[in-house]
């Protein structure tokens, strides 16, 4: 495969947390795969909305529960330039059935 094309077929990542620890475990590992751009990081919620919307990832790394614009309300307002693919990540209990995310 040509470096053009193994450029082209990379996943683009942004991971959204408010809590640096969480953001950077989750970095460290993105970068480790050869086949994930990691575009960069947000703090919250408000910062995701601008970025999301400019870099256009294919893979969004989002906090459940983040301050002023949580990881529900950043989908939300998104509406139809939502990214793909998300994963959700989160520290709370709570958060962590399939129900509780419906």
């Amino acid at each position: 495969m040509a470096l053009d094309e193994r450029h082209s077929a990379m996943i683009r990542a942004l991971v959204v947390d408010d809590e640096p620890l969480a953001r950077s475990n989750v970095t460290v590992l993105l970068r480790r795969d050869p086949d994930v751009d990691l575009l960069g990081e947000c703090s919250s919620g408000i910062e995701a909305l601008a970025q999301i919307r400019c870099m256009q990832p294919d893979l969004l790394f989002l906090d459940v529960q983040m301050p002023e614009c949580d990881g529900f309300d950043v989908l939300e307002l998104l509406g139809s330039a939502t990214p793909p693919a998300i994963v959700f990540v989160t520290a709370y209990d709570q958060y962590l059935s399939v129900e509780a995310l419906r």
